[in-house]
């Protein structure tokens, strides 16, 4: 089931029905415009609007006023970016697991930029955000309700054919697509290989996570550099060793290695 506006994109619907029909999803919201597509599905999440039966549930719209990324930043899009949201059951992934669920979004969405824009590669930065070259072009924001515990919400934007407004001053430096690879695109040429990359990658967490980990790690481009973060209210420098296997960051340090979760990276940032 859509629930769709009457002024949306009619290849974009076309598309949201795919992944219905094909059962990827189990329904829809399709906005024209929209605050954040992750604040529907919260809202929603906040009324106990969200059955088992519409799960994995999408929200999508052509363009977002005032979407929230990690570290407080938030991101103007237009028509030419792609922003959508999917809330899904928590319990898809036993809780030593959970971890991952942010690295399969970032590596959900780097596998589908590479299928459309071969020969190019992705990287990641720790915990998804997705670099082509030397800028940011997608960017991964999790988000829970406690009315709705056992529920979450994904939301990932992807910059297509023009590089979005960010406004904050410290954010890391962002392309579109089309800047990194001089190609333009549907923004809906995307949608259906995420989400479907991104369903297909929770399913193999819960069957072979080494197997997920093992591509992370080999696109995580902070291996080995050195960052500086901030965890518990106290700064630290260090190298980055790699990514444990519940997901974290391991970073050495001066005071030994430190893990880096979920909840401590919002200042994380490559010493250059």
């Amino acid at each position: 089931m859509i629930e769709a506006d009457e002024d949306v994109d009619r290849n974009g619907l076309r598309v949201v029905q795919s992944l219905l029909d094909d059962r990827v999803c189990g329904s829809a919201v399709y906005r024209h415009s929209t605050a954040s597509t992750n604040s529907d599905a919260l809202g929603d999440l906040q009324r106990a609007n969200v059955s088992l039966e519409q799960l994995p549930r999408l929200y999508i719209a052509d363009r977002q006023t005032a979407g929230r990324g990690r570290q407080g930043n938030t991101w103007l899009s237009s028509e030419d970016s792609l922003t959508f949201s999917l809330t899904i059951a928590f319990d898809l992934l036993a809780v030593d697991r959970r971890g991952l669920l942010s690295l399969a979004a970032g590596l959900a969405t780097a596998r589908a930029i590479e299928f459309l824009f071969a020969p190019v590669s992705a990287f990641l930065k720790w915990p998804n955000d997705v670099y082509l070259a030397n800028g940011k072009v997608a960017g991964v924001l999790i988000e829970t309700n406690q009315a709705m515990a056992d529920r979450v919400v994904v939301g990932i934007g992807v910059n297509i054919n023009e590089q979005p407004i960010v406004e904050n001053a410290d954010a890391a430096p962002v392309q579109s697509l089309f800047s990194a690879t001089g190609r333009t695109t549907s923004r809906f040429e995307l949608l259906e290989p995420i989400v479907t990359e991104f369903m297909e990658i929770v399913a193999m967490i819960g069957e072979s996570p080494d197997s997920v980990l093992a591509e992370f790690r080999t696109r995580c481009f902070l291996t080995n550099k050195s960052i500086a973060f901030r965890d518990g209210g106290i700064d630290y420098q260090g190298t980055v060793q790699g990514i444990a296997e519940d997901g974290a960051l391991l970073v050495q340090t001066n005071a030994g290695l430190k893990r880096c979760d979920s909840g401590a990276v919002r200042l994380v940032r490559v010493q250059r």
